[in-house]
């Protein structure tokens, strides 16, 4: 439970101290505690343990070439084997042996029979061991030494091969010999590379002897009472195993050598640019000699140098092959090379990017913190306007929604009076409109109907002036509701349709007045004297100077969702694209004394349901024009 608290404390006091820093500071922080230290210690972890394996395998594959040369050299020699033991198994080679061995005495008593018999033998023998030396690849010599053991004092030795013996006695005492005569019939190899050169002579007269040879010896027995006949001796040069290994051992880089007890005994592969073989061989040789296979490595002047080594314990020579540890690193370091470039690109990219991160959050943040302050100042105009779609560009939304809210509470608090006043004005204004319109059209009307019973009384009956009169008299009766604010559609229409008669009494062609209402016009009212404004309009100005047939106005009544919408239409001279720019101008109220009808229509429209209804104006020249009344589809209820 202490241990929980003191990581809680220690959290919240390094949340603290973090949280005086910026947003910028932090974040930089994060970045270089995350991506420069996780980056190096990935990229550090890797390339040792890649490294670690990287060298177990190149010292798997060296050893395995050292191994693969033994293998080569092994079989040479089972080879080389193999041939001498056809020597030692031919039965007519062992007895001519053995006769020679039993005569021995007679030929030194003087018995010249028991000589040319010897003599014979030997040269049977010798010609074998040229035959033998001459179809085994790699055999330089044979020699074979003959010698009873039993009465070596009183026997004279003798040799019998390719090669000349000068001084018998050493080579009886070498271990050429002595080791073959202990090895009791198995081969015995030995690097004699120090000894052949005194002990054999390839003939006589020769200044020095067979030099540098690997030898290998057998001691012959009797078939079958196993009598000792003297010594096989084979001796092989070393560049032979050289060459046959050069086939095989070659390895960009490294330099292979065959190793015996006194050092180095024959190169394998020459390449100047791998190591050669150390002049003071000693500590490669006791390593050599000691494990007979395994790896070391061993400074010189130009690095390192990695030694992989094999060889079988019963033969004297040892393959060994020698590389720079520098140069079979050079994959390792490469790929270093590379690490640390990746690493420093993963560094540069992130700090980019961390950059253009850290500014698309500080840089918005502090933006709004600007703005609030502006807010918080007064100026309620200032706002965001985010241009992304992320936290901080919602969280700017809600503030410029916030903002916007204050100022319509501040508008519904401080302005909505005004406009209130502003209203009743507006509507006093109207009525005060209407009422002018309604006196001089209530003494004409009572004026018009004296003159019309007049007409009646003169004439005795109905005339055409006075059914003129009686027409206009209908008319300014229709515009006189008294307070009626509204009428219905139905009535409009009826309205709409009298005043067309009056207008057609002046007119030789006539104008036609179409309806389709879709509806039922009983049921929804429109503000009065709505439509003979827009009629009026249509009369005055789409048919003036128009002496054609085929007038015709044709008002369209349907309903949009919430909304009412009626059309007029007519198919007059229309206007061009300035005339309608000029009369939506007048009807804003913006200019000019003209289209008052018009202008009053639309106004009172939206001074009674808001100033997303009222009039729009389509028009064409030389097509018609085309009004739109739109206001809230109220039903009488």
């Amino acid at each position: 439970m202490n241990t929980d608290r003191k990581i809680h404390f220690f959290t919240k006091r390094l949340i603290t101290h973090l949280r005086k820093l910026n947003i910028f500071p932090r974040i930089l922080l994060f970045f270089c505690l995350f991506l420069i230290v996780s980056t190096g210690f990935i990229t550090f972890l890797n390339q040792n343990s890649y490294t670690n394996q990287i060298e177990k395998n190149i010292t798997q594959e060296l050893a395995t070439l050292a191994q693969r040369d033994s293998l080569v050299l092994n079989q040479e020699k089972v080879r080389i084997e193999t041939s001498m033991e056809e020597f030692m198994g031919d039965m007519s080679i062992l007895e001519a042996l053995e006769e020679c061995r039993l005569l021995a005495l007679q030929a030194a008593s003087g018995d010249q029979q028991a000589q040319q018999k010897i003599d014979k033998n030997q040269e049977y023998v010798e010609n074998t061991l040229n035959s033998i030396c001459k179809n085994t690849k790699g055999v330089c010599a044979m020699a074979f030494v003959n010698s009873d053991i039993l009465h070596r004092m009183d026997v004279a030795p003798s040799v019998i091969g390719s090669v000349q013996v000068p001084d018998l006695d050493k080579l009886l005492d070498s271990a050429i010999y002595t080791e073959a005569v202990k090895a009791n019939g198995y081969p015995f190899w030995r690097d004699s590379t120090a000894d052949t050169s005194r002990l054999f002579y390839d003939r006589p007269g020769n200044a020095f002897g067979i030099t540098g040879c690997i030898t290998l010896s057998y001691q012959v027995y009797t078939p079958k009472i196993r009598q000792p006949l003297g010594v096989l001796i084979c001796c092989v040069y070393p560049k032979y195993f050289a060459q046959v290994l050069g086939e095989y051992s070659f390895q960009d880089g490294s330099n292979s050598y065959m190793i015996g007890n006194g050092g180095m005994v024959e190169g394998i592969t020459v390449d100047f640019s791998a190591p050669p073989f150390p002049g003071n061989s000693a500590e490669l040789c006791d390593a050599v000699f000691s494990e007979h296979k395994g790896m070391i490595e061993m400074e010189s002047e130009k690095g390192n140098v990695l030694v992989s080594f094999y060889g079988d314990p019963k033969f004297p020579i040892h393959v060994a092959n020698l590389t720079y540890r520098d140069y079979v690193m050079k994959p390792v370091y490469r790929l270093r090379s590379i690490n640390y470039a990746v690493m420093l690109i993963v560094i540069a990219v992130g700090a980019v990017g961390f950059y253009l991160v850290a500014i698309s959050i500080a840089y918005p943040v502090q933006r709004l913190v600007r703005t609030m302050k502006r807010v918080g100042s007064g100026d309620f105009t200032a706002v965001y306007k985010p241009e992304s779609r992320d936290e901080i560009g919602m969280l700017c939304n809600e503030f410029d929604r916030m903002v916007a809210d204050m100022l319509e509470l501040l508008d519904r608090t401080y302005v909505s009076e005004s406009k209130q006043k502003e209203l009743e004005l507006a509507q006093k204004s109207a009525q005060l409109d209407a009422l002018q319109m309604q006196v001089n059209p209530h003494f004409l009307y009572n004026t018009l109907d004296m003159i019309r019973w007049e007409c009646l009384y003169e004439n005795g009956g109905e005339s055409p002036a006075s059914d003129m009169i009686e027409k206009f008299c209908t008319l300014l009766r229709m515009t006189i509701k008294g307070d009626n604010q509204k009428e219905t559609v139905s009535d409009s229409l009826l309205h709409a349709k009298t005043y067309l008669e009056v207008v057609n009494f002046r007119h030789t062609h006539k104008i036609e007045l179409e309806t389709d209402v879709q509806f039922d016009p009983q049921r929804y009212q429109i503000p009065c004297l709505s439509l003979q404004p827009i009629l009026e309009n249509a009369v005055r100005h789409g048919f003036s100077g128009e002496n054609t047939d085929n007038r015709r106005i044709r008002i369209v009544g349907s309903l949009r969702g919430k909304d009412m919408e009626l059309t007029i239409e007519d198919n007059g001279q229309g206007m061009t694209r300035e005339q309608l720019d000029i009369l939506n101008e007048r009807l804003e109220g913006f200019a000019g004394r003209d289209n008052i009808g018009l202008r009053n229509v639309n106004q009172r429209c939206r001074l009674c349901y808001g100033e997303n209804y009222g009039i729009q104006i389509e028009s064409r020249q030389s097509e018609g024009t085309r009004v739109i009344l739109t206001i809230p589809a109220d039903p009488i209820k």
